[in-house]
């Protein structure tokens, strides 16, 4: 794979498909994963710009495109997705630097990263990473540390010694890692050969000691750390979407919520309703049965 991640431009502004108009066998898992409405594994099965695919012949999991899609919420407007964790490590044999920097671009898509469920995370003991927004500078992160300062290390303190993280902008689209070569691990890697630097879930981030020194970090996520990504439809507001006639919270008992991160909105089922909002209260899956 190579390091970068680009997905699609999908017309996923253009009129929606009714819930109505949906296939009768349409498939609604993939590798345990819930898939539901306005998600699909088929164009004709999911809103513009909202099709996934299920990799039958490989890991048997949902993608889009090339990023892996661990769950949908659709109360919170919400994907967890799975991306890649950038490297910068010193290989004392050859007496070079090997960087890994990955890029994910969501333009044109109905994703940005969640500026409230993440954090740009940098870890190592001479680490200056950056997290670069088509071609602007966004945000960045220093984490350094000496071998005193090991011993001062806390498990779940991400300080700034060792471990630094700091937030986002909101409406973000696109991202690419990248590292600072005047923070390198030259001088230090018998005691800290690498650095690494992700966007990760902040709920799923728990700093350990040993991450400063080692590949433990990397290793624990396997290279690729939890994405928390906001998804919305369309890109007006609910006041506008209302009055037009693809507008997609369609369940009698249905509500519409502005998104918080850029434009679009959302449906959720009203107070003490449960199901899809998404789908016509003719479908046994939509917003019904009052919750005791």
């Amino acid at each position: 794979m190579s390091p970068f991640h680009i997905l699609a431009v999908l017309p996923w502004l253009s009129t929606a498909v009714s819930a109505g108009d949906l296939p009768p066998n349409c498939e609604r898992s993939c590798g345990g994963v819930e898939i539901p409405y306005p998600f699909g594994l088929d164009p004709a099965c999911a809103l513009p710009g909202f099709n996934l695919t299920c990799n039958t012949t490989g890991d048997g999991k949902p993608y889009h495109h090339d990023v892996e899609v661990l769950n949908i919420s659709l109360l919170g407007g919400q994907v967890r997705m799975r991306m890649d964790i950038s490297s910068y490590c010193y290989n004392s044999t050859t007496d070079e630097i090997s960087e890994i920097d990955w890029k994910l671009n969501l333009a044109n898509t109905p994703y940005r990263f969640s500026d409230s469920g993440n954090k740009f995370t940098a870890i190592g003991c001479r680490t200056l990473a950056y997290i670069d927004a088509v071609g602007l500078l966004t945000t960045g992160c220093v984490a350094t540390c000496q071998e005193d300062d090991l011993k001062t290390l806390i498990d779940g303190v991400c300080s700034g010694i060792g471990c630094c993280q700091t937030a986002i902008p909101k409406g973000l689209q696109y991202y690419k890692v990248s590292f600072d070569s005047g923070f390198n691990t030259t001088e230090i890697y018998n005691m800290s050969r690498c650095s690494y630097a992700a966007l990760i879930e902040s709920s799923s981030f728990n700093f350990s000691k040993n991450y400063s020194t080692s590949s433990s970090f990397n290793d624990h996520y396997g290279g690729q750390a939890p994405l928390l990504v906001d998804w919305a439809i369309g890109n007006e507001t609910c006041k506008a979407a209302q009055e037009k006639s693809n507008y997609t919270c369609v369940s009698k008992n249905s509500e519409c919520v502005d998104s918080l991160n850029g434009p679009g909105y959302i449906c959720n089922c009203s107070k003490g309703f449960h199901g899809n909002p998404y789908l016509k209260p003719n479908d046994p899956g939509s917003c019904q049965g009052e919750v005791a």
